[in-house]
């Protein structure tokens, strides 16, 4: 199924904005800490969420699978995401480095669903591969010791995706948001026991949390659950190829960087990847990937 432009739209502004957001969050508040109250945060309210709309919860297998849906696509990647903006990570950089997602997630589902990449998905990598670079040029020198864990992050999301799409595609996604987000809570938790630095401004931290509970870990969380069923963790992901330049965008008023004439040229390749990337693939090939995962729950 094709994802629909409107929802995509949404998905990448709510994607975007959340480089920017996290870069003043963890500015003010050791990564581990800020992500574990902002993942029991999201957790608890995703789960009144659920529970008032009588969300039907996963059991057995279902829950197994969505517990490590959710280790892999919201404790492994936030977890590297926030320690390396700590460490000095541009957000903008970030973003490029989460970009990368669609050309792996498409090679791993291809691998695992064994279907073949349409010429269209193809070109919409292509174009999503020149988009970050056009939008980042001036920037792919600004990576340090913190672009380990930004990629460890990436890695996290691209397997938590695959695996999602694989396994969780009936779980509802009122409940599987709550159960993913409750599930990384211990681990963030034990990470940021290490952490040695404090809050240096907890009015900014509980205002950067608010918007990343609300906007990024419960309506963020929950569109890519309802994208990942409808159109597949490859086609998701391509919506990542445009993040970069609207991240940069958001950063201009957040964060004072001006946006260069590659974004502009990123934003344009990027929404050509966009709509390349999720447009429906053959029918015999979108028949094989959504029986595939029902066959291998």
């Amino acid at each position: 199924m094709r994802i629909k432009p409107g929802f995509a739209v949404v998905t990448v502004l709510v994607w975007a904005s959340g480089y920017p957001v996290g870069a003043l969050a963890v500015a003010v508040a050791p990564p581990f800490l800020m992500t574990t109250i902002r993942f029991a945060l999201a957790a608890t309210l995703m789960a009144l969420v659920a529970l008032v709309t009588s969300a039907r919860w996963p059991r057995g297998w279902s829950l197994v699978h969505t517990c490590v849906a959710g280790l892999l696509v919201q404790a492994c990647q936030f977890s590297g995401v926030y320690l390396g903006l700590r460490l000095g990570v541009p957000a903008a950089v970030t973003a490029l480095v989460i970009s990368c997602t669609p050309v792996l997630t498409a090679v791993v589902a291809a691998w695992v669903f064994r279907v073949r990449i349409g010429l269209k998905q193809l070109l919409g990598l292509a174009f999503g591969i020149a988009a970050v670079l056009a939008a980042l040029w001036d920037r792919l020198g600004s990576f340090g010791s913190g672009a380990v864990f930004t990629v460890l992050g990436m890695l996290g999301f691209v397997a938590g995706g695959v695996y999602q799409q694989k396994f969780c595609r009936d779980t509802d996604f009122r409940s599987g948001n709550a159960v993913q987000h409750a599930v990384s809570v211990p681990v963030v938790g034990l990470l940021a026991l290490t952490e040695s630095a404090g809050v240096t401004d907890w009015r900014q931290l509980w205002l950067t949390l608010v918007f990343l509970v609300l906007v990024n870990s419960m309506s963020g969380a929950s569109l890519f659950l309802v994208g990942v069923r409808d159109g597949g963790a490859a086609a998701m992901t391509t919506l990542s190829s445009v993040v970069p330049s609207v991240t940069a965008l958001i950063a201009w008023p957040l964060l004072g960087q001006t946006p260069t004439a590659g974004v502009v040229a990123g934003l344009v390749l990027g929404f050509l990847a966009c709509w390349l990337g999720t447009s429906t693939p053959s029918s015999s090939v979108a028949r094989t990937a959504v029986e595939e995962p029902a066959n291998g729950r």
